[in-house]
């Protein structure tokens, strides 16, 4: 049944990633339960499992994802008739404390920015810089902008393809002035690379990987005195989207979000900003003035 399933995911685009997510919350309800069958699995049997797992350790929300996988199978084994009852039916997931990630302030930015810009007079430094501002103002996923190609960019619409985003979705986002004169700086001594189309390279050629950026953004943030990752860098963009009077909805689209609760976290997040905003755009205090 999961075999079926994956084939199923595979046909719908699901990546590889949410792929493997399901094979192993599978395999982890499976070993819990030993050797029951899909048709003979009762939601006792689940609400067991999911005891199991937080007696083990596991969080909340590490546990909701492998739920939410399980839900997804079970679902749809349950409209095939491949199980004439859905033992997940009734689970709800289990409630997790919001918690908004934590969002450089706007002094952090700063020095980021004037760190690497100040070292952008070699090769190294101008990758670097354009890197950082493509996090930040792209508002992209680590590897998003890990897989971004030569194809992908267009300076002259000063855009962004995204095509490999989460879900295997694809999407186009825009870059500011700033960050297309970077990009144009960094492919100007970029080279060619036989056989190598990634944007952003290391010295000797090879596409760049998730732990280099990552190293790349530690040693600028230490000699910025602030602490970074790529996805901070991205949290920032999308909060001071919002509060530079970006609309939640156009925010969803720039940054892949499926579900615009996902990205009214921003909106939430941009606090004090947003309300100084509507009190100069109230609707209706506009209209009465000067009457």
């Amino acid at each position: 049944m999961l075999e079926a399933f994956c084939v199923y995911g595979r046909i719908e685009g699901k990546s590889r990633k949410t792929l493997e997510v399901y094979r192993v919350a599978f395999e982890d309800l499976i070993a819990f339960v030993g050797d029951v069958s899909a048709e003979e699995l009762r939601p006792g049997d689940v609400r067991r499992w999911i005891a199991h797992k937080l007696d083990e350790g596991y969080s909340k929300a590490t546990v909701n994802i492998r739920l939410r996988a399980l839900k997804a199978a079970f679902n749809w084994l349950y409209r095939e008739g491949r199980i004439k009852e859905n033992p997940f039916a009734g689970i709800k997931p289990l409630r997790v404390p919001k918690q908004y990630p934590k969002v450089l302030a706007e002094p952090e930015v700063l020095a980021l920015l004037k760190t690497a810009r100040s070292q952008a007079t070699t090769p190294v430094g101008k990758r670097n810089y354009a890197m950082l501002l493509t996090l930040l103002d792209a508002m992209l996923r680590l590897q998003e902008l890990i897989d971004l190609e030569l194809p992908d960019v267009n300076l002259q619409a000063r855009s962004l393809r995204v095509r490999h985003g989460k879900g295997d979705k694809e999407r186009i986002v825009y870059m500011g002035r700033r960050l297309t004169k970077a990009m144009r700086d960094w492919l100007s001594v970029r080279g060619h690379v036989p056989g190598s189309d990634w944007v952003f390279l290391s010295r000797s050629g090879e596409k760049l990987d998730r732990r280099n950026v990552q190293r790349i953004l530690e040693r600028l943030g230490r000699k910025a005195g602030v602490k970074v990752s790529p996805h901070m860098l991205r949290h920032a963009g999308a909060t001071l989207f919002i509060r530079n009077g970006g609309d939640p909805f156009s925010l969803q689209r720039l940054l892949g979000h499926s579900d615009i609760q996902t990205t009214m976290i921003y909106v939430h997040m941009a606090g004090s900003a947003l309300r100084e905003a509507h009190a100069r755009a109230s609707p209706v205090d506009r209209l009465f003035e000067g009457r």
